[in-house]
């Protein structure tokens, strides 16, 4: 999403083209609160109030996808199973083991420019 909002070269190009794509096959696209709050506290801390307006029609055009006992649950056993294998699990990775859980639970794709910190999720995951 954050390649939508900050309009970045060629990366805001490839990325609504692929977007395009993505709707014309009538795919449910879901916004997870988790991705919603990283951005919105960046926009915040920046003052960025046109941002903030973007990311709220953005946001309204998905699926709002809210966490249940089961992502919940499913988190707990990734960042656990990370854990025993000796995978970083601290500062940042937190959320993105949530957003994987989601995945997981709703049978998703995550689509995300951090790969690192999902290849180890058990979760499918692109790089738009």
């Amino acid at each position: 999403m954050m390649y939508i909002l900050e309009k970045r070269k060629d990366a805001h190009v490839r990325v609504m083209q692929k977007l395009q794509a993505v709707l014309r096959q009538n795919a449910v696209i879901l916004i997870s609160p988790l991705v919603f709050y990283e951005l919105a506290r960046l926009f915040y801390k920046r003052g960025a109030k046109r941002k903030l307006t973007s990311l709220e029609r953005l946001a309204n055009l998905f699926s709002w996808c809210d966490l249940s006992r089961t992502t919940w649950d499913t988190g707990a056993r990734l960042w656990a199973d990370c854990r025993k294998v000796g995978r970083p699990t601290g500062e940042g990775l937190d959320a993105d083991v949530l957003i994987a859980a989601q995945a997981k639970e709703h049978n998703a794709i995550v689509v995300t420019d951090n790969v690192r910190h999902f290849q180890y999720l058990e979760v499918n995951y692109e790089s738009w």
